[in-house]
């Protein structure tokens, strides 16, 4: 495993040290990343993702490490992965394009909406700044939520579950489907998570949500309780709600917003309207209502 012992940084991990201060002191995720990371990854795949964490934490760009090192921190499922999700703000993109260019990568803006590339051969690092529907863009709040944790020997921030959670359960293509990874992270985090919040970045989405807790109860019956119950009780609400005022008044698709390619036969020959991405609504919670907060996790 390479690691880095130059002073730059080692200044940088302490600004890494920073941003998770300002993140509100939240403990270190584990298990070990490093333990597991070297399972199924070979030597020259690890070293590029190193060299990449290194350039961005040098040039003091704030990011954090999501995708398969996120999953694993948070559930301790372990997943082969061909890459490193670096989330960013779309505004560092620049920034980061330097850092890793100087580093020896070749970079690209492969999709102006939401994501561009950093190569060395034929290995490489995704940096994204939203989600491909345009709904997940990454903002303060999430560096606000992020936890720190230790990713090849480096102090890094690990994006917030629930930002996680709400960025996979738009991702419903036939060749993938992301809800399993929704349910094992509700498993293992819903007793700490900020469920209002992640209400909120749903917004006016929040059948998604209830589709995806739907299915989690089913798939874990003897841990209903890790999602509150208030939040069903709002969502079932809210269901009824709309189920009285009958059928929207447009002819609308949302398909757009969860697949690429299933709905085209919707939009091209059905006549239907894509959706777009709106802002997320403030979501209807009640007030006076308090989250569950329990010391340790249970598995």
């Amino acid at each position: 495993m390479v690691r880095s012992g130059s002073p730059a940084a080692n200044d940088a991990e302490r600004a890494a040290s920073a941003w998770a201060a300002r993140a509100g002191e939240r403990p270190a995720l584990s298990p070990s990343i490093d333990d597991a990371a070297g399972l199924l990854s070979c030597a020259g795949e690890l070293e590029v993702r190193v060299r990449a964490l290194e350039s961005l934490l040098c040039a003091g760009v704030p990011f954090m490490v999501a995708g398969a090192y996120a999953f694993f921190a948070y559930t301790g499922i372990f997943r082969d992965t061909k890459d490193l999700d670096v989330m960013l703000e779309e505004r560092d993109m620049p920034a980061a394009f330097r850092a890793l260019e100087r580093a020896g990568f070749e970079t690209e803006l492969l999709d102006p909406r939401w994501i561009g590339k950093a190569h060395a051969g034929d290995r490489f690092i995704d940096l994204i700044f939203s989600s491909s529907n345009g709904l997940a863009v990454v903002d303060g709040v999430w560096f606000e939520h992020a936890r720190p944790a230790t990713i090849l020997g480096h102090s890094c921030l690990i994006a917030p579950v629930e930002e996680i959670i709400y960025t996979k359960a738009f991702v419903d293509e036939r060749e993938r489907y992301d809800g399993a990874d929704v349910n094992h992270l509700i498993y293992a985090c819903g007793d700490e998570m900020d469920w209002e919040r992640l209400l909120a970045r749903f917004g006016a989405h929040w059948e998604v949500l209830l589709a995806h807790l739907t299915l989690y109860r089913f798939v874990y019956p003897g841990a209903r309780s890790r999602v509150p119950g208030w939040l069903i009780e709002e969502l079932c609400r809210r269901t009824l709600d709309q189920s009285r005022a009958g059928d929207a008044p447009v002819r609308v698709c949302r398909g757009n917003l969860i697949s690429r390619r299933q709905y085209l036969h919707d939009y091209e020959k059905l006549g239907l309207v894509t959706a777009s991405a709106p802002e997320p609504e403030v979501a209807r919670v009640p007030l006076c209502r308090k989250r569950r907060r329990h010391g340790a996790r249970r598995r």
